[in-house]
């Protein structure tokens, strides 16, 4: 009686004891594929973010070279808008300084002989004065020319355009009053402004 209730109970030790190995190994086998699953989560989110952070990476520097090219573009049409504008005042300038000095040395002209009795001079100044208000008429066509290039010149004006307006507005005082007398030294800086403005290596660039 006594060896059978060791051996049942001995049974019932063993039987436990497979138990507890089987929920053992089951709970193994449980942790390592809820392991891999995690594992598998984390990597494709991982893959997932790095993905998308290649994207956006990729995405902002399509966007700085549309950008960067834009902006080249935009560099390119404003120089060459600026390359027009100085092309455009220059055959100003030198029509403008042509026809001042013209005026300026018919000008003195006039004052030295107006009381000549010689017939030539006599002659020289009938001819000055029927074409003095042609002279007067286009100096101040060129003069109005220059003003309304320089409008359009964008802001803010280079030191050359300002050397330039400087002088137009100096000019402008005898087109408003022909008594009033143009400086030699205006006609030299003309003269030196229309050497600047036909040279392109003293022209400003749009930077």
């Amino acid at each position: 009686m006594i060896w059978c209730l060791v051996s049942i109970f001995w049974c019932l030790i063993s039987l436990a004891c497979h138990i507890s190995q089987w929920w053992s190994y089951a709970n193994t086998v449980e942790t390592a594929v809820l392991l891999v699953i995690v594992y598998d989560i984390v990597w494709h989110r991982w893959n997932a973010i790095r993905e998308i952070k290649r994207d956006e990476q990729a995405e902002r520097r399509s966007i700085e070279r549309e950008e960067a090219l834009e902006k080249r573009q935009i560099r390119r049409e404003r120089q060459e808008i600026l390359r027009k504008h100085w092309q455009e005042l220059q055959s100003i300038l030198i029509s403008l300084n042509r026809v001042t000095s013209q005026m300026m040395q018919q000008r003195k002209f006039i004052q030295e002989n107006n009381d000549s009795q010689d017939v030539t001079t006599r002659h020289v100044l009938e001819v000055i004065a029927e074409r003095s208000p042609d002279v007067i008429g286009d100096f101040g066509d060129f003069w109005g020319q220059a003003v309304a290039q320089l409008n359009v010149f964008p802001q803010p004006r280079d030191v050359l355009a300002l050397e330039v307006q400087t002088v137009i507005e100096e000019l402008g005082k005898s087109v408003g009053d022909f008594n009033i007398e143009i400086k030699d030294e205006t006609l030299r800086t003309l003269a030196e402004l229309v050497r600047k403005v036909a040279d392109p290596g003293t022209l400003p660039t749009s930077d």
